[in-house]
This record gives C-alpha cells, structure tokens and sequence, in this order.
C-alpha cells in the first residue's frame, strides 16, 4: 500500500496537502532480475493548484509505503492487511482544547484582552513557559497574567502554534508578513523553536530591497536568528545594482544616522561575502541544489521598468510527456520581477487534447505587488490558463513584455525564441504566452540534453501601471522541522509531571493529565468523571501493561511494539495484541482497534489462527474474520491448523 503527499512548501501551512492513497495493495514479485515499479497516482488536488506546491523549482513530495508481508506456496498468494485506520488526529484533537476552550486554568491579560488557555500545553511545548508554571517562578500559583510586550493578535498566535503546531492564517489563507515579523519575536521569546525556523523561512523568501534592512534590524542580536541574517546579507552582497538600491532606501539612511555601529557590522559581514563569493567557482543553475541567486536574477533600472529571468529545466521530458496528457500542465518555481510574483507554466503534450505535437508556454502572475501594505502577499486559488482571481486589487493592472526561449545543449541550433506583451489584469493565476511553441519534433533534433531535459529561458520586462516601487526577493529556503507536538506529548507521559489523574490498575498506579485523556478519549474520560472526589481511578478487568498501551496511543497516536511487551506480560504477541484491541473498544479508539486488527492479521500463523479468529469474532471484526477464514482455508495452511486445533480446544 502507498501514498503520496505534497505539502505547501512555504511552511506556512495556508494550503491542506494534496494526498493520494491506494485503494489495493501492489504486489511486487519477491526476486527479480531487473528493476520493477509501480506507477502512483499524481494527487488531484496537486494537478488542480500545481503553482501552490512548487517553490524554485523544486518540489517536495512524500511517499509512505505500507509493506504487506506475503506468503505464496503452490502460486496461492495471500496478504495480510485487512483494514485501513482512520488518519491519526492528534492535532486536531489538542486543537480543540482551545476552541471549546474546556477547563482552562490560566487567563493572559493582553492590550486589555482577557486570553484563556491550559497551563499544561503551554509548558508541555515551550520551555520559558514551563519554567513560569512549572518552576520556582511566582507565576507558578498565579492564574492571571499580564502581558506587556506584545499585542493580542500576536500572542493569539502564538497560542494557535502551541495548540496545533502550525501557524494561524488570515480569512483569505495566507499569512501577512507583518504578523510573521511578530511571531518571529514571540517565537524566540518563548523558545519555540519550530515556530521560530516557519517564520524565518517565510520572511528569508520575502526579502525585497525595500525591507531587507528592517529585517536585519529585527534579527540584530538575536542569536538563535543567524540563518535569516546570514540570507539578509547574501541578498543585500548578490548583485551590485541590488547593494546600490538598498543604500538609496531611506531605512539604510537613517541608520547610517543613527547607528552607524550596525550599518559598519553590516558592512564587514557583506565585505566578508563578497569575498567568499569571487574565491568560490562558479556553479550551474541546472537543478534544485544549486545557488538560488542564479535561479532568478532581477536588477533595478531607474525608469521603473523592472527586468528578471528565470530559467526552468524540466527533467525527463519524455516521461513527463507519458503522465501528462494535453490540456495538463506543470509549473515552474515562483519568481518576482516588479514586485509581483511569476511562473512558467509548461504544457508538455500540448494545449489541447489535439495538439499533442506541441508544446506550449505560458507566463502567469501570482500575485499582486508585493510593496502593497494592503496588499495579500501570497493569495493565489489557482486556476488554469487564463483562470482569474478577482476578489482584491481591482485595479492592479501590470504590463509585462516578456519572452521564452529554449536553451541549445550543443550550442549549434538556431535560437528559438519567441516575444510577446501583455497587460494582466487584477485576475491572479491569468496566463497569456504561446499555445503551440515549438514541435516536439525541433525539441528532439535541436533542444534535449542528454539526458532526456529540456531548459526553458524566460525574460519578463514589468512597467507597473500603479504607483509601486519595485523590489527583488532572494528567495533562500530555511529548513523547518516537522512537527514535534507528538514527541512534546510522549514526553509529557514519561516524565510523569503536572499530572492530575491517578489510575490504579491492578496494583499499580499510573498517572496521568486529564486534559490529554478529555480530549483524546472521551470514553475513558467518563470513568474519570465517575471517580470524582476519590484518590483514585480504578480501571478493572485490565492488565497495567495493556492499560500503559492505551495511554501510550492516547498521548502519541501510535501503538507501542507488541514484541517489547511479552517479555513483561508473558505469553505471545497474539494474545497481548487481542488485549489491547479489547482495550480499545472499551475506551472507543477507533483508530488504534483498526490498528491491532491489522497488526494480528500481519502476525497470523497456523498455530495461531484460531485464537486470532476468536478475538476477531469476540470483537466484531468482521474484516479479520473473513480474513482468518481465507487463510485456514488455504491447503498448506488448513493441516497444520488441524493439528493445532486439538491444543487450542
């Protein structure tokens, strides 16, 4: 079983991933002499909105295959999963402690805003909040806190972060960089470390020459901020036209003015660069490792005509030719020119269904100018060619003389270039270019390289129609980690602190935090409820092992490894697998019963196959049933589960 998915790879978390799942196992043969593979499916929501999961031409795509073990004797061929679980919802589900906002026990007094939250989850997932709550601090007795060094709306989410491990978007998706400007802040503050890197990321692929000296003032001194800074300088040190530009703004002038210390910093640090730059050889922007300053180059030119090139290669262009039919398209990394942000948009089997003979390339806007304070930097919905997005910026208006040409591997062909212009209009994801640009049959003799890529060269000249500035990004990719909000919750649970619920089962006593168990099991929240006023909780007809194991998925969404628990339980994996299953139907986890059903189906062998069709049957599983069935029906197999009959009677 496989799936695929491909995340937003700004890290902002304003799109959902675009995921694909196989309906049916795939068998690969267990020996073979040659390569074998299994073509997956290419997400729908990925081939709707292609241009919002591809970012400098790279694009990030996550595969999970699920490994069926198989048995073929005598060409009969059996698997063993036999139900899909539901996807795990850990962070939806701590999400909704703070939506429905159940018992909180701390309210932070903000601009003059009363905020509720958990003082569990906050010191569960920043260290600076933990020492408060947790430590000799005062605030530890305290259940109202003032807060005087942020505003509400930042501290909200900073608070959405810590409940859901992503960052909080606006009505329209995105996130305003204003907002980041000020988590960035509250993230280093607060030691959340995560949400500190999302922020960096975000702000390093927005620097313009218009705010890239107020960045380096916002990380001046923050330590843990070196890699924002160190894309800062490598922006500011790129190209000589940009330094110029950045020196010509009046945030440069007023510090020379006024600080001349960090402008003299600043300066060693860009001479250190240059330095750097003119001893190291120079490199190819051929693929999606290399340096990004030569991905996408704009200068300044006085008139307010901004000119950028973007160069696009298209790996295996005969293969690409295979999964995209005509009328499909795949798209370039966003790049910015003016102030707006581009892509190419490449029809490798044509425009249409009857024009698979050519090629066609198409040049789109994506947003609006980016020196827009109103503006919403990164609100694209998608669309296809010629596709519109008109709900802001009704007179944005840009004209754009742009031109494509493919790049000759040999240098001997003629130059194949062709040059338009066009005013795009306030619709974004609109597309204008050339339907039929070259025939497949030029780009064979004259434009592949040798190893199957095609290279297409793009030039855009932008002359703005509205009063705008014009800026160049950098566009440097700060690495995120993922999310830790499972790891913070398993560390919760070992370390065994700020718990308020004591379960006895048999004769142990196993703590744990209501909160974590009201939110995640309902069910087993109720028992809680039950036992109000006693020391304890007492679960009955339970082993403490197998208890632990319904606590260990309540906290992580995972169930721990059977085979580590017989040395301590006793007996084998299938018996202790059956117990936990039991467990989970008790207390309704849906997710984990699917799957142990899976896990006893993984491990079923004839000397246990009839214990494994008895607790499926004990517990309504009619998929592992069936399953149980059909394999002691097989001829190898139905002998020796004779034989074992006698003992399991």
């Amino acid at each position: 079983m496989a799936s695929v998915r491909i995340d937003d790879p700004t890290g902002c978390g304003r799109y959902p991933g675009a995921e694909w799942h196989s309906a049916e196992p795939h068998i690969f043969p267990a020996r073979s002499r040659k390569a074998v593979a299994w073509e997956l499916s290419v997400p729908d929501m990925f081939l709707e909105h292609q241009e919002r999961y591809v970012m400098d031409d790279c694009l990030t795509i996550h595969c999970t295959v699920d490994v069926i073990r198989e048995e073929s004797v005598d060409g009969t061929t059996r698997n063993y999963s036999v139900v899909v679980p539901p996807p795990p919802s850990l962070s939806q589900d701590i999400h909704r402690l703070r939506q429905e906002m159940w018992w909180p026990d701390v309210t932070f007094v903000v601009d003059q805003t009363k905020i509720q939250a958990h003082k569990l989850v906050l010191a569960m997932r920043s260290p600076v909040f933990a020492a408060q709550f947790h430590g000799e601090m005062k605030e530890k007795t305290m259940r109202s806190l003032r807060i005087d060094d942020m505003s509400a709306s930042t501290f909200n989410a900073m608070l959405h972060f810590i409940y859901t491990d992503e960052l909080a978007q606006t009505n329209k998706g995105t996130c305003h960089l204003a907002m980041v400007r000020d988590l960035l802040v509250a993230a280093d503050l607060y030691d959340l470390e995560r949400l500190r890197l999302m922020c960096e990321n975000i702000l390093s692929k927005s620097i313009t020459v218009g705010n890239v000296m107020s960045t380096l003032m916002l990380v001046h001194n923050r330590h843990s901020c070196r890699q924002l800074e160190a894309s800062c300088v490598e922006f500011i040190a790129s190209d000589p036209d940009i330094y110029n530009a950045v020196q010509a703004t009046n945030e440069y002038k007023e510090l020379e003015k006024e600080c001349p210390s960090f402008i003299y910093e600043i300066t060693k640090k860009l001479a250190t660069r240059a330095v750097a730059r003119n001893k190291s050889p120079s490199t190819s922007s051929t693929g999606c490792g290399t340096d990004s300053s030569r991905e996408s180059v704009s200068r300044y030119n006085p008139s307010a005509v901004m000119i950028g090139t973007h160069e696009f290669r298209i790996e295996s262009l005969k293969a690409i030719r295979k999964t995209h039919s005509g009328g499909q398209y795949i798209q370039s990394g966003s790049f910015q020119v003016g102030g707006y942000e581009w892509a190419i948009s490449v029809y490798p089997s044509g425009f249409e269904g009857d024009e698979t003979e050519y090629i066609g390339l198409f040049l789109r806007r994506l947003s609006y100018n980016n020196d827009d304070e109103d503006a919403d930097d990164d609100n694209d919905d998608g669309g296809g060619v010629d596709g519109d997005n008109n709900d802001a910026h009704a007179d944005d208006y840009v004209k754009a003389l742009f031109s494509f040409k493919l790049k000759d591997p040999t240098g001997n062909s003629p130059s194949r270039q062709k040059i338009i212009s066009h005013v795009y209009d306030n619709g974004l994801g609109e597309g204008y270019g050339f339907s039929d640009f070259i025939t497949m049959e030029l780009v064979n003799s004259h434009y592949l390289g040798h190893d199957g890529s095609l290279t297409v060269q793009c030039r855009v000249e932008v002359t703005t129609m509205s009063c705008t500035s014009s800026t160049v990004v950098a566009g440097t990719v700060i690495p995120v980690p993922q999310s830790n909000l499972a790891l913070h919750l398993e560390q919760l649970l070992a370390s065994e602190s700020g718990w308020d619920v004591m379960f006895l089962v048999e004769d142990s006593e196993i703590p744990a935090h209501g909160l974590v168990v009201a939110t995640r099991s309902p069910a087993l929240h109720e028992e809680v409820e039950w036992a109000t006023g006693m020391d304890h909780v007492k679960i009955d007809a339970m082993r403490a092992t197998v208890f632990k194991a319904i606590l260990h998925f309540i906290y992580t969404d995972e169930l721990p490894r059977v085979d580590n628990l017989v040395p301590v339980v006793g007996g084998d994996s299938t018996m202790i697998a059956g117990e936990i299953m039991a467990a989970a139907s008790r207390f309704r986890l849906e997710r984990m019963k699917r799957l142990c059903e899976n896990l006893l189906a993984e491990n079923i062998t004839p000397k246990n196959a009839l214990a494994t069709l008895r607790i499926a049957g004990r517990h309504g599983c009619t998929e592992l049933e069936g399953h149980c069935v059909e394999y002691m029906s097989l001829p190898h197999v139905a002998k020796d589960v004779m034989k074992s009959l006698k003992s399991f009677l």
